[in-house]
């Protein structure tokens, strides 16, 4: 009976971290491969706020291979704008973050961060990048 807890106990950790490193690598994709931003700044009319015109314009004067995450660093340089353009940074603090929330939320000790965390964030990284290149 034990060995059968005890297996279904691993059998849980590996489906929550298969999910966080899914759901990292989907938002790498989503934020850096897909027209997303301006769908949904079309849908809700939030077009100016968001510079999109002016992204628009961007991409078709100076880089047309050009997404929204780079067109924001390059037009507004700073820390926020290097860390969303960025899929190397912006994997390693969504990693955190979600690592953190299974840390807090789900129970998991405070050491299981130093565990979950290097994996977590090389396995979302390489998944993004091997479905980058299939795309």
């Amino acid at each position: 009976m034990h060995g059968k807890m005890n297996e279904f106990i691993m059998a849980i950790h590996l489906l929550l971290n298969t999910s966080l490193i899914c759901t990292i690598s989907f938002i790498l994709l989503i934020w850096f491969e897909s027209d997303l931003m301006q769908t949904l700044t079309k849908l809700t009319g939030t077009r100016s706020l968001f510079k999109i015109l002016e992204f628009e314009k961007y991409k078709l004067e100076e880089d047309v291979m050009s997404n929204y995450a780079n067109f924001l660093y390059t037009k507004y340089p700073g820390y926020f704008t290097k860390l969303i353009s960025c899929p190397i940074c912006l994997c390693f603090w969504s990693t955190l973050l979600l690592c953190g929330f299974a840390i807090t939320y789900l129970g998991y000790p405070l050491y299981y961060l130093l565990f979950l965390l290097p994996v977590n964030y090389i396995s979302s990284l390489y998944l993004y990048l091997k479905i980058k290149n299939l795309l």
